[in-house]
């Protein structure tokens, strides 16, 4: 019975680490940021794992702790790293498994320790933008649900007639609260499941979206800026480090985490097996800007790729920090227009009533 208990405790522990298991944007920055400085200082990994092990949240002391035992047994840091998913997100084991392939792990975690510091400021900017008008369009639907309740005390003025409706929806007292909260629910709940549908890559539907999307100003930089960055500096590590070609382009392309460049690697690959030059490879699927292109081309026309893609990577991530702060603004001002169109709505609603009741009482 005992076992029976612990395996399903186990397995609970289990789901719920895969939802909310993950390394907050502050953890991952912390962790890059000593692992990199020690690595720099030439302390060894295993040291610095062990000290990492000591600190923190239980869930990062088990991982990091876990990490460096296996490493002990034989795997490598990435490799280590990647079994202990979903703690680490895939894209920085993806890294690390790049800088070692390159030989460049601390360049990559200093690299990656300032992504996760952008990416947390980034957070914490767009949920400050936010907070204001989600509070607000809370209050809103307070208002509605407290407006909808009294709508039950009104009666009908005789037979044959309908009681006044102070919101103009129809809903009354509290079922009519909670008709109006479930239907509330059920929009959010639509908008949510394809919100997540769209980042997980349902029926490849990355395919489709990522074109329209990063034509649209503030949103589209968003898919985009961070994608290239990732791979502009990937390329470069691999390139600096005399990695392959193949390699080198496979290991950049899925550094993007994003499916819609990733769908175009097979012809890459394919590219550069005839012998193309990476510029020449990777503008095969026309999936890539235009000026990454030509800035990658005229990295190798001047023997200075490596260099030339390494500035590149910085661009786009400062164009992507730029882009993700424009898009917080413009969350929150469709929150307010939410909010303006669910108060004129009623407004008018109520209005059509009450000149409806005008007249209908005007002698024939």
């Amino acid at each position: 019975m005992g076992s029976k208990q612990t395996g399903e405790q186990s397995r609970s522990a289990s789901f719920l680490d895969s939802l909310f298991g993950g390394a907050s944007a502050g953890q991952l920055h912390q962790f890059c940021s000593r692992m990199g400085t020690g690595m720099h200082a030439g302390v060894d990994l295993l040291r610095l794992l062990d000290t990492e092990a000591k600190t923190g949240p239980a869930r990062y002391r088990t991982s990091v702790a876990s990490m460096s035992s296996l490493i002990r047994s034989g795997n490598s840091f990435s490799e280590a790293m990647q079994m202990q998913a979903p703690f680490f997100p895939p894209l920085l084991v993806k890294m690390i498994s790049a800088g070692e392939e390159s030989g460049q792990v601390e360049r990559v975690l200093k690299y990656m320790s300032d992504y996760y510091l952008d990416l947390k400021r980034t957070k914490q900017e767009f949920i400050s933008q936010i907070t204001k008008p989600v509070i607000q369009l809370l209050l809103a639907i307070a208002i509605l649900c407290g407006m909808i309740f009294i709508n039950g005390f009104f009666q009908s003025a005789g037979p044959g007639e309908k009681p006044f409706d102070i919101t103009g929806v129809g809903l009354r007292g509290g079922s009519g609260v909670l008709i109006f909260l479930s239907i509330i629910s059920a929009i959010a709940l639509v908008l949510g499941t394809i919100a997540f549908g769209i980042w997980k890559n349902w029926y490849g539907c990355h395919q489709t979206l990522v074109p329209m999307v990063r034509k649209i100003p503030v949103l589209g930089p968003v898919f985009t800026m961070t994608a290239l960055s990732r791979l502009s500096m990937t390329m470069s590590m691999m390139l600096g480090a005399g990695v392959d070609a193949k390699r080198s382009v496979r290991d950049a392309v899925l550094s993007t985490g994003n499916f819609y460049y990733i769908a175009g690697l097979p012809e890459i690959e394919q590219a550069v097996g005839k012998g193309k030059s990476f510029s020449e490879a990777l503008d095969v699927p026309k999936r890539l800007p235009d000026e990454f292109i030509q800035t990658l081309e005229v990295g190798e026309l001047s023997g200075s790729d490596s260099e030339s893609l390494e500035r590149l990577a910085m661009e786009y991530r400062e164009k992507a920090q730029l882009a993700l702060k424009q898009l917080a603004v413009a969350a929150g001002f469709l929150i307010w227009m939410i909010i303006s169109g669910m108060i004129i709505a009623v407004i008018f609603m109520v209005f059509l009533q009450y000149l409806s009741m005008i007249t209908s009482n005007l002698p024939k």
